[in-house]
């Protein structure tokens, strides 16, 4: 492989998942490794290289959740800074990439074939305009994918899951209620994301009058709607109704008419539990610009490692 890019994805960590790809190409075999400590992250980069033949890099692309500042990039789940120097001093090269992990996502949208995503509304695509995507996981990430107009798309990062959240129904803006009194404030990510499940599983609980259980996983939660518990089952109703509300949102917003792409780990964990019919109808619920965002198709992502197809797009 000449010239290879090495890829990092640090959106999991401190599990870091590690792949090798060139001009144009889509990273195949992924490994993972957890990295406690500096020394094993550096040693996880050095012993993979070397299981790949020791390669010549022409880069290194590193997709994390966190921030950067003059200290470096700051990766949640990791308890130490990453540098450019330090990877251009460790690895030998003078390309290095920070991107935010759900920016990254968003870069591999265009290049996803018609297999790789389930369709929730056909719409009327229009080619070459601009695409929003989001999704839960530890957060609700947002990021948008507008067209050059030379067959190129450039990403744009946004903070949208810290927006307000809304209620539209009174059953709604109980729960919201409910969880404020807890946390103080509720942005879209409170309820939309690992822990905002969690939160409104337990404030069902609280509006029915019942002692506030501890908090369970999501999977205990999602096992329990596949069950047909119904508290579980409104918790998932609820959220999912709450990214349509969003999606369709952001797509008025943007003017998304290249497609809305729902994506992430708990979407995925919630699997057949995604109720499309209701996303449909609140999605599609938008007074007189309903037809407007009618003609938008929608997708949900079925494709796996995305952050490192995304990463190896800034290589082309």
């Amino acid at each position: 492989m000449p010239d290879p890019v090495l890829l990092c994805d640090l959106s999991l960590a401190p599990v870091v998942g590690l792949a090798l790809a060139r001009r144009g190409e889509t990273p195949q075999a992924v490994t993972r490794v957890e990295c406690a400590t500096r020394g094993n992250f550096n040693d996880a980069l050095l012993a993979y290289l070397e299981a790949q033949g020791s390669p010549d890099l022409k880069a290194v692309g590193i997709a994390a959740r966190g921030w950067e500042d003059h200290h470096g990039l700051h990766p949640v789940g990791l308890g130490f800074p990453i540098t450019r120097d330090d990877l251009r001093a460790l690895l030998g090269v003078r390309r290095v990439n920070f991107v935010n992990n759900f920016v990254a996502r968003a870069l591999a949208m265009p290049r996803l074939a018609p297999e790789e995503r389930l369709e929730i509304l056909a719409g009327n695509h229009v080619a070459d305009h601009a695409i929003a995507v989001l999704g839960p996981h530890f957060g609700l990430g947002l990021a948008s994918m507008i067209s050059d107009g030379m067959g190129g798309w450039v990403a744009l990062h946004g903070e949208g899951g810290h927006s307000d959240m809304p209620a539209r129904t009174e059953r709604e803006w109980q729960v919201v209620e409910a969880v404020r009194h807890k946390t103080g404030y509720v942005s879209r990510e409170t309820v939309m994301s690992v822990a905002g499940l969690t939160a409104v599983w337990q404030a069902l609980h609280v509006l029915a009058g019942k002692p506030e259980p501890e908090a369970p996983s999501p999977e205990t939660i999602i096992a329990a709607a596949r069950g047909g518990d119904a508290m579980a089952r409104e918790t998932i109703g609820l959220m999912t109704v709450w990214l349509a509300g969003m999606a369709s949102d952001v797509a008025l917003i943007i003017g998304a008419t290249s497609g809305v792409y729902l994506t992430g780990a708990l979407l995925d964990m919630i699997g057949d539990q995604f109720d499309y019919d209701a996303f449909r109808a609140r999605f599609l619920d938008k007074g007189p610009r309903s037809a407007f965002v009618a003609e938008i198709p929608v997708y949900r992502t079925a494709a796996e490692d995305l952050e490192l197809r995304g990463l190896a797009t800034l290589f082309d």
